[in-house]
């Protein structure tokens, strides 16, 4: 758990950083080629730990400007400069003076300040390099600080440019954020890594699915779906889920059964012939109650059917032991219980599970089916979302590295994978679906995201599958990241564009800069209450032992 941990924020830093990073320096560049002053980009947060000044803005200095520093050791000391504009827009220096706490709040609100490292001064011009590029004691990504966001009465302030310079600036962070994943999948690819590849075949078909009106047979194999080659099971759960709610082409070899087959040979044998077969992925497959006997088919199913489709299920899924069992099922005797593995007593409840652990609380598959045949680990059937259970066969594993002209549209068709699949997730928590390809939490914080880098760093797996694990991850985070920014959230780059939009259908009449700041300030909060949540959730889920593999 240590480990865990450790390498959990090591990692969470290097994949979530760098990812923050990026999507400040789409503001910053943009920001500077419009000529919005800027003041700050900051790399982690507050506390600062140092910085470095940068830039050459030029400050005239004249008969009446007030000193409250050396002039002689003015050079290379941090100051503030209070300006004044005469009549051809140039800066006078009206007072120069050290650089004081709130100096920096004044300058990003538009006041007439310079505030910097002093780079030079030769009496009548003072070069002031007033951008810092600041270091912070919380490394979880960065800022950039401009002048007048909200305002447009300051000079070179991000709120006195066009409106469509704006938006182009606030939404340029998601903008980098979006295209990261357009780069990074396709060198993902050209790596050369072990990828399990084997026939895909139908196994079994739920009567009434999807698959079986569209006439799919057991021992079918998959060739492709919607023009992507299928060569293993997680190739096969893509592809169907992008394509939830949608008419889907499946490309298959009819499988004929080899009834002279033993047990280590193939069970089917194929012509070749492609046979195609037309369906549609369902956004809320139906899940079974097994009952001894069947009164509604279409949310029932009886125990003997069941178990050809899950193995596991049955009936009930605890025990309890108790001194003399009655005619009631599901009890075991506190003597029987005892000669368990690992034992039980009076009072226990044994839940059903593959292999028990825990002594008092589990009882082990095999074992409650000796005591009572109608038990098993779920009372459910879930169907998914075809309607099929399926296997690989003739499985092995291959090396490959694609080559760029492979990997660069396979890489892009992956990223827009990612897209479909973050809508289509979103999609089944707000309508409920029960789609098993979403199980596990529907959200995951800045802690859960830590969780689940720290199982990857440990994970038994080599380092160049970790690290395309790991740029794998940190594509889809980028994406996420770019969607979250882009949605029109208070506080994010979103409520700010949608604040321009507002503009626009007003025919240019602004919300104050007052009631925009305090929109945004209520949204932060509600923002920072929402990570709480999640994060006590996710904290929660690591507290039970619960993982993500």
């Amino acid at each position: 758990m240590p480990e865990t941990v450790f390498f959990g924020v090591v990692t969470f830093l290097l994949v979530l950083g760098p990812l923050v990073i990026l999507h400040e320096l789409g503001h910053l560049y943009t920001a500077r080629r419009f000529g919005v002053k800027t003041l700050e980009f900051g790399f982690g947060y507050p506390p600062r730990a140092g910085g470095i000044w940068s830039g050459k803005t030029p400050v005239l200095v004249d008969s009446e400007t007030s000193f409250e520093i050396d002039k002689e050791s003015l050079v290379g000391k941090t100051a503030t400069i209070r300006t004044m504009r005469d009549e051809q827009g140039r800066s006078i220096a009206v007072s120069v003076r050290p650089r004081a706490k709130g100096d920096d709040s004044e300058a990003s609100e538009g006041g007439m300040i310079v505030t910097g490292k002093i780079k030079s001064f030769d009496g009548d011009e003072i070069i002031v390099a007033d951008m810092l590029w600041s270091f912070n004691w919380m490394p979880l990504g960065g800022f950039v600080r401009m002048v007048g966001e909200e305002s447009s009465s300051a000079v070179n302030s991000l709120g006195s440019k066009p409106r469509w310079q704006r938006i182009v600036v606030m939404g340029a962070g998601a903008f980098v954020n979006a295209v990261i994943p357009f780069i990074l999948l396709p060198l993902v690819l050209m790596i050369p890594s072990e990828k399990p590849v084997g026939d895909v075949t139908i196994q079994t078909v739920f009567p009434g699915s999807p698959a079986d009106l569209a006439g799919i047979q057991p021992g079918d194999k998959i060739v492709k779906v919607d023009g992507r080659k299928i060569e293993n099971i997680s190739e096969l759960q893509q592809a169907v889920t992008v394509k939830l709610g949608a008419e889907s082409t499946w490309e298959l070899q009819s499988g004929v059964p080899n009834i002279f087959a033993r047990p280590a040979e193939p069970q089917y044998q194929y012509t070749g012939d492609i046979e195609k077969a037309m369906l549609i992925p369902r956004w809320k497959p139906p899940s079974r109650q097994i009952v001894a006997v069947v009164e509604d088919p279409t949310t029932e199913m009886a125990l003997s059917r069941a178990r050809v489709f899950d193995v596991s299920v049955g009936l009930n899924t605890v025990l309890a032991v108790v001194d003399e069992p009655t005619d009631t099922l599901y009890e075991i005797s506190n003597e029987d219980a005892a000669l368990l593995d690992p034992p039980a007593s009076m009072g226990d409840i044994l839940r059903v599970v593959v292999t028990a652990e825990d002594a008092g609380k589990h009882i082990s598959l095999a074992d409650a089916r000796l005591h009572d045949n109608g038990l098993g680990i779920k009372t459910t059937v879930q169907e998914g979302a075809t309607g099929v259970q399926i296997s690989t066969e003739n499985s092995r594993v291959v090396s490959e590295g694609l080559s760029p002209l492979e990997a660069f549209p396979l890489g892009w068709r992956h990223a827009l994978d990612t897209l479909v699949l973050t809508r289509n997730a979103l999609t089944t928590t707000i309508i409920g679906s029960s789609n098993p390809q979403f199980e596990g939490p529907s959200t995951v914080g800045p802690i859960g995201i830590g969780q689940l880098t720290g199982e990857i760093a440990v994970a038994e797996a080599g380092l160049g599958a970790k690290i395309i694990t790991f740029a794998t991850l940190a594509a889809t985070l980028s994406l996420s990241l770019a969607i979250l920014n882009i949605l029109p959230i208070p506080a994010l780059d979103g409520g700010r564009i949608f604040f321009v939009f507002v503009e626009i259908i007003r025919r240019g009449k602004r919300i104050s800069p007052e009631r925009e700041g305090l929109v945004h300030l209520v949204g932060f909060v509600l923002l920072i209450g929402l990570i709480a949540a999640i994060s006590v959730k996710d904290v929660t889920r690591i507290i039970k032992g619960e993982s993500f593999f």
